[in-house]
C-alpha cells in the first residue's frame, strides 16, 4: 500500500484532482489499508484512539485532529494515528503514526474521524466506539479542495455517520446551529491552543523579511477562502510594512498568490514545518487572518487566532463570528478598517496590560481545557475504558 500512495503522490496535480472525483475511490482505498491486529486494551484501561487515513499528515499543517489526538494522548488513551505514506511506524510524544491498519488494535477502540467517508472501514474493527468531528462547513469537501473525494461523496456519508456515531462533536456555536436537527446531543468542543509552546521563547526563522517597518504575519493553507484582494489593498495602502504568509498554497489559489507575491512587500514563502511555527509567530509583530466571508468561513473557529494570543501579539482580523467573539482581537471589514486596525495594533504592540489580556486568553483556551468536555462525554456513556 506504501508503494501505491508514493506512487499516486508523484502524479501530476490535475490528474490527482481528477482521481478525487471517481466515485467509490475511497472504498477502493479501504480495500488496500488491511485489516488491524486482532488486539485490544486490558480490562479497565483507557481505549486505544485510532485516526484513519485521510489526507493529513501528522508532521505538516497541524490542524485540530493532531492537536486533539495529541491531547487525548496526554489523557492516558493510546495514540494511532494511520498513515500509508509513513515509511515506518514511530513515535511522536505519546502518538504512534503507523503506516497501515495491522499496526493498530482492532478491539475496544475509539475511532476519531471527520471525514465521512472514512466510514467504510468501520466493519474493519470489533465493536468500535465513533466519535464524528464535523470541524468544518461541510461545503469545504468541494471538487478542488483538500480530501479523498468531492462533496458529493461527503455529503453520501455524512447521514448516516451523524446517526450512527457514539458521539458528534463540532468545533464552534455556528456549526452546532446548522446540525442541532440532525442530532439533539451534538458536543461543542471549542477549538484551542498549546499555550505553553506557542508562549516559550523561539529563535527567529532565517527565512522572515528584515524590513524596518512592522511585519504583519499569516500562517495556515491558503485557499479560496483566502481574501487576496483585501491583503493586496492593504499592502498598497502600508507599503512600509512587510506582509508574509506561511502555509502550502492550493493549486486553485496558486496563480493569485504568484500574482501577490510579486509585490515588493509581499511574500509568500511556503509551508514550514510544524515544529517550526512558534517561531515564526513569535517573529510576527501583528498576527492577521485574511479570510472571505461566507459560508464557509463564518463556521471556522482559526487555530491561527489562539496561536498569535499565545505568543502574546495583537490580532487583526475579518469580521468571523469567532474573531469578533474575542476580546483581544480586532476585526475589519474593509480595506481601511483592517489598515487602521493594524495601525492601532502596532502602537500596542509593546503594551504589558494587553499582552498579559492575550496571554490569558491563550491560557485559557488551552487544548488540556478544550478536551475535557468530549472526555466527560466519553465518561458518561461508559466508553472510555475497556469493559471487564
Amino acid at each position: 500500500m506504501n508503494r501505491v500512495v508514493s506512487l499516486a503522490a508523484r502524479l501530476p496535480a490535475p490528474v490527482r484532482r481528477a482521481l478525487r472525483a471517481v466515485p467509490g475511490l475511497y472504498q477502493v482505498r479501504a480495500r488496500l489499508y488491511g485489516r488491524p491486529a486482532a488486539t485490544g486494551p486490558a480490562p479497565g484501561q483507557p481505549k486505544p484512539i485510532v485516526y484513519l487515513p485521510t489526507w493529513l499528515r501528522w508532521d505538516q499543517m497541524r490542524q485540530r485532529p493532531q492537536n486533539l489526538l495529541a491531547e487525548l494522548s496526554q489523557a492516558g488513551h493510546p495514540v494511532f494515528f494511520v498513515d500509508p505514506r509513513e515509511p515506518a511506524e514511530r513515535l511522536d510524544g505519546a502518538v504512534r503514526i503507523v503506516p497501515d491498519l495491522a499496526s493498530a488494535p482492532g478491539r475496544n477502540v475509539i475511532l476519531y474521524v471527520h471525514f465521512a467517508p472514512a466510514r467504510v472501514l468501520f466493519d474493519k474493527f470489533e465493536n468500535p466506539v465513533v466519535v464524528y468531528d464535523v470541524l468544518d462547513d461541510l461545503s469545504i469537501y468541494a471538487p478542488g479542495e483538500r480530501g479523498l473525494a468531492g462533496r458529493w461523496s461527503v455529503s453520501s456519508h455524512h447521514p448516516a455517520l451523524m446517526a450512527e456515531a457514539d458521539v458528534v462533536m463540532v468545533s464552534i456555536g455556528v456549526l452546532a446551529e446548522r446540525h442541532r436537527a440532525e442530532r439533539a446531543d451534538l458536543l461543542v468542543v471549542e477549538n484551542g491552543v498549546q499555550a505553553a509552546r506557542f508562549s516559550a521563547p523561539a529563535a527567529r526563522p532565517a527565512d522572515l523579511p528584515t524590513g524596518t517597518g512592522p511585519l504583519v504575519g499569516f500562517h495556515g493553507a491558503v485557499a479560496r477562502w483566502f481574501d487576496f484582494d483585501l491583503l493586496a489593498e492593504v499592502a498598497a495602502q502600508l507599503a512600509d510594512w512587510d506582509f508574509v504568509v506561511v502555509g502550502p498554497v492550493d493549486s486553485a489559489a496558486s496563480r493569485e498568490a504568484a500574482r501577490l507575491n510579486r509585490r515588493p512587500n509581499v511574500h509568500f514563502i511556503g509551508e514550514r514545518s510544524s515544529s517550526s511555527m512558534p517561531g515564526y509567530v513569535q517573529s510576527f509583530d501583528i498576527g492577521a487572518i485574511w479570510f472571505r466571508l461566507d459560508g464557509l468561513t463564518r463556521a471556522v473557529s482559526p487555530l491561527k487566532m489562539f496561536e498569535y494570543l499565545a505568543a502574546g501579539k495583537p490580532v487583526v482580523a475579518s469580521p468571523l463570528p469567532a474573531c469578533i467573539a474575542s476580546p483581544s482581537v480586532r476585526t475589519a471589514a474593509t480595506a481601511g478598517e483592517f489598515v487602521t486596525a493594524l495601525q492601532e495594533a502596532a502602537t500596542e504592540r509593546h503594551d504589558a496590560g494587553k499582552r498579559a489580556v492575550a496571554l490569558e486568553e491563550a491560557r485559557a483556551a488551552d487544548w488540556s481545557a478544550r478536551v475535557r468536555p468530549l472526555l466527560d462525554r466519553l465518561n458518561r456513556l461508559d466508553v472510555r475504558y475497556a469493559p471487564p
